[in-house]
């Protein structure tokens, strides 16, 4: 039988009314959205059969199975994934649940695994590359530069009155003595230039 043979009696087929109702029932199951077609009834058995499988004991093993399943794992991770994201959103709103990723943290294991991965080797020269590359950055300078010349304005011009009246204090038995010094050369001065 040749190719032009066989493809005008699968068209021929095609056009049988037994094979439209084919087509019509196979488009209303996985129509546009897989089983958005299903009756209420059918949708709702689909759900118990999901459900029993997936708390049967027997199960456990076949979907442990299944997941290791590269290929069958990626493609469920795909399925779930935004639900997934939205359980930990609405997670990480819950306080108690805060409150228990807050205890996990603080627990004794876990804050000696941050320690080690912090004291790593490794760990500081990502800190120290960071700090090098953020360094370059105009706008790191700018603010850097700003802030020195902060601190500078802000200790050559105290805005602290009790501060001033210490410095004053200071300043004051300094020019005393600076007043004494001044008059000691003042003196020599005037000697000299007679």
């Amino acid at each position: 039988m040749e190719y032009r043979d066989m493809k005008q009696m699968v068209i021929d087929i095609l056009k049988t009314e037994d094979a439209q109702k084919a087509l019509q029932e196979q488009s209303r199951i996985s129509g546009p959205g897989g089983f958005q077609m299903l009756s209420a009834s059918d949708r709702e058995n689909i759900r118990l059969a999901i459900k029993e499988v997936l708390l049967s004991p027997d199960a456990r093993t076949v979907l442990e199975e299944l997941m290791t399943d590269t290929r069958f794992a990626g493609e469920f991770a795909k399925a779930v994934n935004k639900e997934n994201k939205q359980i930990h959103k609405d997670l990480l709103k819950d306080p108690s649940y805060q409150q228990d990723l807050v205890n996990v943290f603080k627990g004794p294991e876990m804050e000696k695994v941050i320690l080690d991965a912090l004291g790593s080797t490794n760990y500081r020269k990502r800190i120290v590359t960071i700090m090098q590359e953020s360094l370059q950055s105009p706008m790191i300078k700018l603010q850097m530069y700003e802030l020195l010349r902060q601190a500078v304005r802000e200790e050559l011009n105290p805005k602290n009155p009790a501060r001033k009246k210490e410095e004053g204090k200071d300043g004051g038995e300094e020019s005393g003595d600076s007043g004494g010094s001044n008059e000691t050369d003042g003196e020599d001065g005037e000697a000299e230039g007679s």
